[in-house]
């Protein structure tokens, strides 16, 4: 299979501040001599600017579908900008074959003075189509974009909605060889967006070559086979869109642990001071992400200020706020010490965690054995992440099972025929009541 898209070692630097926005070839002149005289004294080790993408290389094949993913900033859009010729590489060399279609912005490639049907065919020109070509597919394109009754007023006339749909319409149906499209699509409603997977996923059944940049995870599992995961303008991971999917979701949830356990520091009641959290498995090693399944002991370090008579703890699990996944309670199991007095240790142990992956959140509240009277309020005190599960291994879907609910359970699928459907009984004669 040949390629359609090849980046090779491409670096961009984006300009530092300082200079004109639209330099002029004076300006760049002395840019130059300035360059050269401070190469000569060693005056400047680094250039100015700032890196939006450094050394980075990958590949795709003519009809597949391939995912930019990463977060904003990471370098997505300057990777399409590159490939659609807006902008050009500091280093390194883009490679392309065949016509591109992009859609990078809302309203991107739209005249706003133009009306719909006329953009319709600038845009078509530009894209080289002959014009009876563009004549058979504009009734195509304007069903699709569902703005009939706007066809003949100017563009800048148009919600941000109605622009998208007339530029996705466009940009999809005029026979690209490569479509582009970026986070555009978001400010669709649900139904176009639904439409909008549906002909992307049409043109890669055609044979067309798709990049994809979205942070709708279950679009781009659900479109592309392979894709690339952009970290600080960066390659961090390459391949197949699950394992690339799923190193970028861990990248997310270990920022958002380290997030929690920065912001979330216990507060200390005047009886009783949590001073650390830890998290160990079933061989005492100290950890901060389990599996689903896994053995997991939570262990508390709490300094009592005063002797404290049979204290109850209670740890809670949450996906975030007060609202609990999970609540292990000495109220409930009786296990309460007679006293702690100093510095103490309390664990938990939880044979079996039965969470999907994602951060959670540990919470704590102590109280007298009677129930009232607290001596420790119910707070966040620490975070660990469950970061694989068992259906990861055999499922065809990552993120549905990854983001839909938290909660795991065992359970096994069965299917047979069914017996034949028995006739319909026949009616009672009218006035019979049941026995």
């Amino acid at each position: 299979m040949t390629w359609a898209v090849r980046f090779e070692d491409v670096s961009k630097r984006y300009r530092g501040v300082g200079g004109p926005m639209y330099p002029a070839l004076r300006y760049d002149l002395a840019q130059f001599g300035r360059r050269l005289v401070g190469r000569g004294r060693r005056s400047e080790a680094n250039p100015k600017g700032r890196m939006a993408l450094e050394h980075v290389s990958f590949e795709v094949q003519q009809g597949e579908s391939y995912a930019l993913i990463g977060p904003n900033g990471a370098g997505k859009t300057t990777a399409l900008k590159l490939l659609t010729r807006i902008s050009y590489p500091t280093g390194g060399r883009v490679r392309v074959r065949g016509r591109v279609a992009a859609l990078i912005e809302v309203g991107a490639g739209i005249h706003p003075e133009l009306t719909g049907r006329e953009n319709v065919w600038l845009y078509g020109r530009i894209m080289g189509m002959p014009r009876d070509e563009i004549k058979r597919r504009f009734d195509e394109i304007v069903d699709f974009a569902e703005i009939g009754e706007a066809l003949d007023r100017p563009v800048k006339m148009y919600s941000s909605g109605m622009q998208l749909r007339l530029g996705f319409a466009v940009a999809s149906h005029l026979d690209p060889d490569i479509f582009v499209i970026d986070e555009a699509l978001a400010v669709g409603d649900a139904g176009f967006q639904a439409k909008c997977v549906e002909r992307m996923m049409s043109l890669v059944r055609e044979g067309r070559t798709l990049l994809f940049v979205s942070h709708n995870l279950t679009a781009v599992e659900a479109i592309c086979r392979r894709g690339v995961f952009l970290l600080d303008g960066r390659v961090e991971a390459l391949g197949e869109t699950r394992g690339v999917l799923r190193n970028y979701l861990d990248w997310v949830d270990t920022r958002q642990q380290a997030r929690i356990i920065r912001e979330f520091q216990p507060r200390p009641s005047r009886f009783l001071k949590v001073e650390r959290v830890r998290y160990f498995d079933v061989h005492g090693v100290e950890r901060a992400a389990f599996r689903t399944g896994e053995a997991m002991e939570i262990r508390l370090t709490v300094h009592a200020e005063i002797p404290l008579l049979r204290p109850c703890f209670s740890i809670g699990i949450s996906r975030g706020g007060p609202s609990t996944l999970i609540v292990c309670s000495m109220l409930a199991d009786g296990q309460i010490p007679d006293q702690i007095d100093g510095r103490f240790e309390v664990s938990c142990h939880i044979p079996k965690l039965p969470l999907l992956p994602s951060v959670y959140q540990t919470w704590c509240s102590v109280v007298n054995s009677h129930a009232y009277g607290d001596l420790f309020d119910w707070q966040p005190v620490g975070a660990f992440r469950v970061s694989d599960g068992p259906a990861w291994h055999n499922g065809p879907a990552l993120i549905g099972t990854w983001i839909d609910s938290p909660v795991y359970t065992d359970y096994r699928w069965q299917w047979r025929k069914a017996a034949p459907a028995e006739p319909d009984a026949e009616p009672a004669p009218a006035g019979a009541h049941a026995p």
